[in-house]
């Protein structure tokens, strides 16, 4: 790998690691008390829930990184877009995340405002990252070293985060219904339609009956 892209893969990761840093516990303050401490800890399903879905992020990076080598000018701005947004929307993401843990364990400060907004700016940002994401593995497959096999990977991996897209879309759209309080929920159909879609793929080259 050529020096500039080491360092352009450097920068991407510092922006993921701040990111990850304005998720920080209890926001970044020092508990005084046994009572702010255990509420700082309420706010560990938050934490982990945003920590996850940056990670998810990252982590496609890397790997297209490896698939993709050195890259070209459209590479590079993919992965500048991809930190741009990552850095957008690290703060709709802490808000959903407080806002999901809540709803779900009852733990952590929540959300105050109103909901099906946040599902709004919350799904743009998702669907706008998942479609850059699914742009970065389009972008890989313009890499000619790639056997027919590696390609068939990264066709899959491209499809799985257009499905990602699709599912942040609808999101947004139930977001703005009248059932907007339920946009959080088109995110639990991912495991189902992915892994569907993982076992019926033909990752091999080998059709499947």
């Amino acid at each position: 790998m050529s020096s500039s892209s080491a360092r352009l893969d450097n920068f991407t990761d510092a922006a993921f690691a701040f990111a990850v840093s304005l998720l920080i516990i209890g926001g970044g303050g020092t508990p005084d008390s046994t009572q702010s401490l255990f509420l700082a800890l309420g706010d560990l399903p938050a934490f982990a829930f945003g920590f996850a879905i940056l990670v998810m992020f990252w982590i496609s990076h890397v790997r297209w990184r490896a698939i993709r080598g050195d890259g070209d000018t459209l590479s590079v701005g993919l992965t500048l877009l991809l930190v741009f947004l990552i850095l957008v929307y690290v703060q709709p993401l802490r808000s959903m995340a407080a806002a999901t843990s809540h709803w779900f364990t009852g733990q952590g400060g929540g959300f105050s405002g109103e909901v099906a907004p946040l599902f709004t700016i919350y799904g743009l940002g998702f669907t706008a990252m998942s479609l850059v994401t699914a742009a970065l593995f389009a972008d890989a497959l313009r890499n000619r070293a790639l056997s027919e096999q590696q390609r068939m990977a990264v066709r899959g991996d491209r499809n799985i985060w257009l499905i990602h897209t699709v599912t942040g879309l609808v999101s947004v759209l139930v977001s703005l219904s009248r059932f907007g309080e339920l946009a959080a929920v088109v995110y639990a159909s991912l495991p189902v339609t992915i892994g569907l879609y993982s076992w019926r793929y033909d990752w091999s080259g080998e059709r499947r009956g």
